[in-house]
């Protein structure tokens, strides 16, 4: 009943017998035959595509060796339609080899880095034998050859260092490489200065190809660096790099995506030798009021406020080193409750002017003891409060 019913849904009951007078189970066994080779045929094109692509990703990830000598692909094999079987995104492996990292700034959230930019694509039209296990180091053609273009976002410059270098195997296998000087910004997160890490990230993306035209994976996920750059203050993580299908904003559609994920953890110690114990120190020397004796309380507002504007010329050297973020860091708090606690001595020694004047000789005798112990407790607290 249950075969009947799935082919009798529609027509009248009594149509039994369709078309060459077959039965209805005997026709729904023959749709079933021609579902599960529709299916098979299916699973088998997914595998042969699935092996096709490791076929190329194993041909992008073969060592590259320059030769000279070889012949270069004929310009009437260039082609500027894209390589690959129809229906199938092009490969595109990536690779970085950061040679420096001249600069980072806080203030303008931007890293400039010295860097190789690798890109590998298989084009079966250019294959020669005559090559051998050896690449020919070729001019770079002009746009009558398809080549992959990509962007990276958020560029804020770029220099070319050298000429660009076009290398074929015998496979056909095509490696571009450029040198390029390029500035890139992203946005920090600096609430855990001076003792902050950022994961900075350097992506690329296709200029116009979508995932369906063209699909990137990173040639090696460790990426190359130089174990001498230009950056201090600064430990370097080996960076690390990925490949994945993502929109894209302000366009329609899916595209795939580069990642560079650099680690950067900032040494934190300048900070405390620099800036942290000058600051201490400006701190403590605003608590000396607690103990100079009320007859030279002229001195008391000189310290005071010698203390005062010292801390204010602090903050302005510290502001100056970062961006105009909207936020405390834990330095900011460090600076704001210093900066009370300076202002309370400054107080203290002005007050102290005017119970002199009053001949209040108890209050002030009872203020300077227990601002000499609760003084260092609240600087205490200060730190502390920095600190978690």
């Amino acid at each position: 009943m249950c075969d009947y019913d799935l082919i009798s849904i529609g027509r009248a009951p009594s149509l039994i017998v369709v078309g060459t007078g077959e039965k209805p189970v005997g026709r729904f066994m023959k749709i079933k035959v021609i579902g599960l080779a529709i299916l098979a045929l299916g699973f088998w094109s997914a595998v042969g595509a699935d092996v096709a692509a490791d076929e190329v990703r194993s041909l992008l990830d073969a060592p590259i060796l320059p030769g000279s000598g070889l012949p270069c692909p004929a310009p009437e094999s260039y082609s500027r339609s894209r390589p690959g079987p129809p229906g199938m995104p092009t490969a595109v492996g990536l690779n970085m080899m950061i040679q420096d990292i001249s600069r980072f700034s806080d203030v303008d959230q931007t890293m400039t880095l010295d860097l190789y930019v690798m890109m590998r694509w298989h084009d079966p039209r250019l294959a020669d034998p005559d090559r051998g296990e050896k690449s020919a180091d070729c001019p770079v053609p002009d746009e009558d050859l398809w080549m992959p273009l990509i962007e990276p976002e958020n560029l804020r410059s770029q220099k070319l260092f050298y000429p660009a270098r076009f290398l074929v195997d015998a496979s056909g296998t095509v490696t571009y490489v450029r040198r390029l000087l390029v500035e890139v910004a992203n946005s920090l997160d600096l609430h855990d200065f001076p003792f902050d890490h950022h994961e900075f990230r350097i992506t690329l993306w296709p200029s116009l190809s979508d995932a369906e035209e063209i699909e990137f994976f990173p040639l090696r996920e460790r990426i190359a660096l130089n174990n001498e750059i230009s950056t201090h203050g600064w430990k370097v993580a080996v960076p690390v790099a990925s490949a994945r299908e993502s929109e894209r904003t302000g366009r329609i559609g899916r595209y795939y995506r580069y990642d560079v994920e650099i680690g950067m953890t900032r040494d934190w110690r300048n900070y405390a030798w620099k800036l942290g114990v000058p600051l201490i120190l400006i701190v403590l020397m605003a608590y000396t009021v607690y103990f100079i004796p009320p007859s030279s309380v002229a001195q008391q507002v000189g310290v005071g406020m010698t203390s005062m504007l010292t801390l204010i010329a602090y903050m302005l050297a510290l502001n100056g080193s970062l961006p105009k973020i909207p936020y405390l860091t834990r330095a900011d708090t460090l600076f704001v409750g210093c900066a009370m606690l300076v202002f309370l001595g400054l107080l203290k020694a002005i007050l102290t002017t005017v119970w002199v004047q009053k001949e209040a000789h108890s209050t002030i005798a009872q203020i300077d003891r227990i601002g000499r112990w609760l003084y260092p407790i609240l600087l205490l607290s200060v730190v502390v409060v920095a600190l978690i």
